[in-house]
């Protein structure tokens, strides 16, 4: 039942996105994209989210923590999965020059080192890419910024930077099409919080950092 849920809301966050991008009457402005030649080949590119002003919404399961609290646009879980360690949140997706090119799909699922992470951002004038990375643990969020001085129910202002993936470890490009078909890579996932009111509700910026390369075609 867990599983057959997982799949219903990638299938239906796809299913939407795919609508979004193929229906024929739509033609999305071709932004120039903001990459830069890595030193040992590939390129590299930076996607931003701003918060809160491009959530669009989040699960309201236990899991989710300030996450799927304090926020506009929550999306409710069925009674058997609100204790599930699962948080699903939807967002605007910027590039490096602050424009938004884009929606995504954050999953996460699990915890401790089984915890696993997929993004599915979809820029319609470019392309999907998918991205996946292990061991983000829960309630990392909420750790940084309890050790920062956060206190539930108070507001809190500073800096906290919280990698979302293990340490030493690099998430995986995964998959891609349009532009991004056939590329491989790493990524990177930062928040970095400076706010959160009395309501719980995060201001800061989450930042995907990529390189990619097409992977080198086997000689004949």
């Amino acid at each position: 039942m867990k599983t057959l849920f997982l799949i219903a809301i990638v299938c239906g966050f796809g299913g939407t996105l795919a609508g979004a991008h193929y229906v024929p009457w739509l033609e999305h402005a071709r932004l120039p994209s903001h990459t830069s030649v890595v030193a040992n080949g590939g390129r590299a590119e930076q996607f931003l989210i701003r918060l809160p002003a491009d959530r669009i919404a989040a699960t309201d399961g236990e899991a989710g923590g300030l996450r799927g609290t304090g926020t506009e646009g929550t999306m409710l879980l069925p009674a058997q999965f609100v204790a599930e360690p699962l948080l699903v949140e939807h967002f605007k997706v910027r590039d490096a020059a602050d424009n938004v090119v884009g929606v995504a799909a954050r999953h996460w699922h699990g915890s401790g080192a089984a915890a696993t992470t997929t993004w599915s951002i979809l820029i319609p004038s470019r392309g999907a890419l998918v991205l996946n990375a292990f061991g983000e643990p829960r309630g990392a969020l909420e750790s940084a910024l309890r050790a920062s001085g956060y206190s539930a129910g108070n507001a809190w202002d500073g800096r906290a930077a919280v990698t979302m993936i293990s340490p030493g470890e690099l998430g995986v490009v995964a998959t891609g099409t349009g532009e991004f078909e056939g590329l491989s890579g790493s990524y990177t996932e930062e928040w970095t919080v400076a706010a959160v009111d009395e309501n719980g509700r995060i201001s800061g910026t989450i930042e995907l950092k990529t390189i990619t390369s097409q992977p080198a075609s086997l000689p004949q």
